[in-house]
């Protein structure tokens, strides 16, 4: 039978079944079932006949358009459009990052690209695309930022960037002067930039900060080498969207972030904002007041002051709280006084020093002696300015000079004492440092040929030459000399000092001047008495023979015992070698020549073998000093701890030569760890030559022989430098200060200063902001020694752990995420785009500028006040404030910023190069540039004129 007569059996057997089955009912349920079918037809149908009608029209346009052959992107075009791919959203790989940055991210897309998008399309893989790109973007960029440590960053370029921008700031502003003008702001903007090419070493930024068309330029450029390194390849060589997000990137963030960082009065509110609310008390407003010199500022604030007056006075009708009326009343009419009495003194002109100090005052002066002055640093810093101004800095000089020898040498007398009593053989003290240092102090004060000869009576320049002569110099070698020194500069100096202005602001500085608080209506000052100000540290032997000594341990071994150091090498069941610094002393030969030398006690055990073998090996300090050479020049890549440091002069004391085994025995400690051993190659049989008992023979490495070029002329300087200790040379000292100028401040630090955080910290701050370098050399000296003993007092290594945990937590991922929630709720606060600031008028920003001061003078520690003075502190603080008021430096400083960021970040990309390429279309540099050039052929061409005679 066919297929179709057994479908055809199949149907009737079915009807007859249902027919059977329901009866009468069959044909009533037959019905109901072709009426639904009917039904749904209908439906289906009518639904489909409206949405054809819909989409004909685009449907018809689309085929007109693409012809015969656009059968398939008809088909695209109608696929549903709301359709989103699914894809990894994870960025910086930290959730507590990605969830807020997710949130900017939707919030940016809402605000700023479907506000406009939605009016041309609804279609969303648009809006993928641009989601897909930025986050590529961010994972390029983070997983760039893990690989970098911006810890030197931080603590080391981003403070010498600043300080050095402040001495730009400070060279410049004393060039130009400090008159208010607006010719005066340009003229000093010039100076700046100029003095800038020298610094930068013929780079200068100028044209971003005064130029918005070049500074536009650089943004742009820039943008196209950070699209380069960010951006997908296949988004970067689409050329339209390149220079669309170019773009908005410079128009839309960088230039407008730019233009509020650098506004002055932004700057002034964040620092407000940054400052303890402490940190504004009374006294510091009415010095901000009484020491302002814009009319401006004052008027603001007076203009508030009447305000506030009206108020008060409008409350004034008794009761309670009359008391706090009238108070809160006179306070306010104090206040106004206060600015009326400035704006007067404004309008009247400049005041000098002498028609400020009346000379009746000067009965009630409250006397410093002579050994006060001497004690106290900043009175000894204006004493030695005023005997500068006559000529008499040379006895004031030798004085305190002596003053270090004397402590410099009761020291080391004592040490070397102590030492031949507990030496087992006697050995005669080597006193040959201190007698060249008192030779030092004698040519250049006492001697005929001397440059800085101190007139004075022939016998006591006797005594000092007999004392001298003798074998056993003493520490009163030249007492009778310092005795009469002294006689001198108490008539002739010290009486006359008592009389001058400086003495005058001297006292008002250390707020014994009774005077002063009398000088304003009403104001209360508060004293301090002389013990209050830190005293004088001279420097000890260590200090004086090697600075860069600092005590590691506590405890202290003497040199005829054996120490407890602890074992170094990498001891195992079957083989070890044990290294121990255990010792130290001092040979002495026939010739009289004497060096110290230290015991290092080698246990070896080798594979397979029952017995131990043990031996004593000493080594002098050249010995390690050649050791790390070779160290260095073999293993370039091995991260080798710093050797102690040689010292000046020879240094045989008990006390130091155990400091020096300490560090020794470290060193060799590091050296033997049993993971360096086994993975650095040659670096086992190099120990064991060094520590094997026999003569070490001196490598002159090729490292060596370079350094020797520099190594040998440095000693000469450095043996200068011991003279400075003793001795203030004043040769040349102009000439080599503005040589310091054009230099970055982190150029002039010391090597131990460089390598001390806080320490290097607070003298680039210190420097600039309070200019101590170019005020006396001497006492920066003193005050650098109080600052090393503060920090070591104070745990120094605790303060850089403190400083590298703040680094740490600043870069870590939560503070990021914190960072980027303050961005949002400040762009977008309850999710709502913020509206734009409203702009502030003159007379708020001129209030703020005020309240900014005060501030920032409260925010300095009264411990900083007491050892620089108020008045230095006042003008320092000043000076910061008065460069942040400046939009074009400030935007320089941006630049400087952001340049070193990228630095950073990209270290391979020679930024650097790009940068000094980008800057080098400055005019300034150009013409440096060119004068360079010029020299350089002048002295060609004298070369082929001398070679051709």
């Amino acid at each position: 039978m066919s297929p179709t007569s057994n479908a055809l059996l199949w149907l009737l057997l079915g009807v007859s079944l249902f027919f059977v089955t329901f009866g009468e009912y069959a044909i009533f349920i037959g019905l109901c079932g072709l009426a639904f079918l009917a039904g749904t037809l209908v439906i289906i149908y009518n639904f489909g006949k409206q949405a054809t009608e819909l989409d004909m029209p685009e449907i018809s346009l689309v085929v007109g358009q693409l012809g015969h052959g656009g059968i398939e992107k008809v088909k695209s075009a109608m696929e549903p459009t709301t359709k989103i791919k699914n894809f990894d959203k994870r960025m910086t790989g930290a959730s507590v990052i990605d969830d807020v940055l997710k949130e900017v991210l939707q919030f940016a897309v809402k605000d700023y690209i479907k506000t406009w998008y939605r009016q041309i399309s609804d279609h969303d893989s648009f809006l993928v695309d641009i989601w897909q790109c930025v986050q590529k973007v961010i994972i390029t960029f983070s997983n760039r930022s893990k690989e970098i440590d911006w810890m030197p960053y931080f603590t080391q370029q981003l403070v010498d960037d600043f300080a050095s921008h402040i001495r730009l700031y400070r060279r410049a502003a004393e060039k130009t002067g400090t008159a208010k003008t607006e010719d005066n702001a340009i003229a000093l903007e010039n100076a700046f930039f100029d003095m800038e090419v020298e610094m930068e070493n013929n780079m200068c930024r100028d044209l971003v900060c005064l130029d918005p068309q070049a500074e536009r330029q650089y943004l742009q450029d820039l943008s196209e080498v950070l699209l380069y390194l960010l951006l997908p390849k296949e988004d970067f060589h689409n050329k339209p969207f390149r220079y669309i997000v170019r773009e908005v990137l410079v128009n839309g963030i960088f230039m407008p972030t730019i233009d509020l960082l650098s506004d002055p009065d932004y700057i002034n509110q964040y620092i407000v904002w940054m400052c303890y609310e402490t940190s504004f008390t009374r006294e510091t407003f009415l010095t901000v007041i009484r020491c302002s010199d814009c009319m401006e500022e004052l008027e603001a604030v007076k203009e508030m002051v009447d305000s506030d007056i009206a108020k008060w006075r409008s409350k004034d009708t008794g009761g309670s709280d009359d008391t706090t009326i009238k108070q809160n009343l006179n306070s306010l009419m104090f206040l106004k006084n206060a600015c009326e009495m400035r704006m007067r003194r404004l309008k009247s002109g400049p005041v000098s020093a002498d028609q400020i100090i009346e000379p009746e005052n000067l009965r009630n002066l409250y006397v410093l002696s002579l050994d006060e002055i001497f004690s106290n640093n900043f009175a000894l810093q204006s004493f030695i300015e005023y005997v500068t101004s006559r000529n008499g800095q040379q006895y004031l000089y030798f004085y305190l000079n002596v003053e270090g020898f004397r402590a410099a040498a009761e020291q080391q007398i004592s040490e070397m004492q102590k030492q031949s009593l507990t030496s087992v053989t006697s050995l005669e003290p080597d006193l040959e440092p201190l007698r060249n240092a008192a030779k030092i102090i004698f040519d250049q004060y006492l001697s005929e040929k001397a440059t800085s000869r101190l007139k004075i009576e022939p016998e006591f320049i006797k005594d000092a030459v007999q004392k001298l002569k003798s074998k056993m110099l003493s520490e009163d070698t030249f007492d009778l000399v310092q005795a009469r020194v002294y006689q001198i500069l108490h008539m002739s100096y010290y009486e006359d000092f008592l009389q001058s202005t400086s003495y005058q602001k001297l006292l008002g500085e250390l707020g014994l001047n009774s005077t002063s608080a009398k000088a304003e209506e009403g104001d209360n000052l508060s004293y301090r008495s002389i013990e209050d100000v830190p005293r004088i540290v001279w420097c000890k032997t260590e200090d004086l023979l090697d600075p860069q000594l600092e005590d590691i341990g506590s405890d202290t071994v003497s040199i005829g015992s054996g120490s407890s150091a602890t074992s170094v090498g990498s001891p195992s069941a079957d083989a070890y070698m044990q290294v121990t610094v255990t010792n130290s002393g001092v040979l002495t030969e026939k010739n009289g020549k004497s060096y110290a030398i230290f015991f290092i006690t080698v246990k070896k055990k080798d594979p397979y073998s029952e017995q131990e073998d043990g031996w004593d090996v000493y080594r002098r300090y050249s010995d390690f000093h050649d050791l790390h050479m070779i160290l260095t020049e073999k293993f370039p890549e091995l991260v080798i701890p710093s050797l102690p440091s040689k010292t000046i002069v020879k240094n045989m004391s008990e006390s130091f030569l155990e400091k020096r085994r300490k560090d020794l025995d470290k060193y060799l400690r590091y050296l033997m760890k049993p993971d360096l051993i086994q993975n650095v190659s040659g670096l086992e049989d190099l120990m064991n030559h060094f520590l094997h008992n026999s003569v070490w023979e001196k490598h002159k490495s090729e490292f060596s022989r370079k350094m020797d070029t520099i190594v040998h002329p440095l000693k000469k300087g450095i043996g200068d430098g011991l003279g400075k200790v003793f001795t203030q040379r004043n040769i040349d000292q102009s000439k080599s200060r503005e040589i310091m100028n054009q230099m970055k401040v982190g150029a002039g630090l010391d090597p131990e200063a460089g390598e001390n955080i806080p320490l290097r910290i607070m003298l680039l701050m210190m420097d600039e902001v309070f200019d101590l370098r170019h005020k006396n050399q001497w006492l920066r000296r003193r005050i650098v020694a109080i600052l090393r003993q503060l920090i070591k007092a104070t745990f120094g290594d605790k303060i850089n752990r403190k400083i590298v945990e703040h680094v740490d937590l600043m870069t870590s991922a939560e503070q990021m995420a914190e960072y980027i929630l303050a961005f949002k709720n400040s762009f977008w606060p309850n999710g709502v785009l913020a509206e734009p600031r409203q702009p502030r008028d003159e007379a708020t920003k001129m209030r703020t500028k005020v309240l900014c001061k005060a501030k920032m003078l409260g925010s300095v520690p009264d411990e900083v006040r007491t050892l620089m003075g108020t008045d230095a502190v006042r003008m320092g603080v000043a000076r910061v404030f008065q460069m942040f008021q400046h939009k074009t430096l400030n935007k320089r400083i941006l630049y400087v910023v952001l340049e070193g960021v990228l630095v950073t970040l990209f270290p391979d990309n020679k930024f650097q190069a790009i940068f000094r390429k980008l800057h080098s279309r400055s005019k300034r540099a150009e013409k440096v540039l060119e004068a360079q050039k010029a020299g350089t052929s002048q002295d060609s061409q004298l070369r082929k004129r001398q070679l051709k005679r």
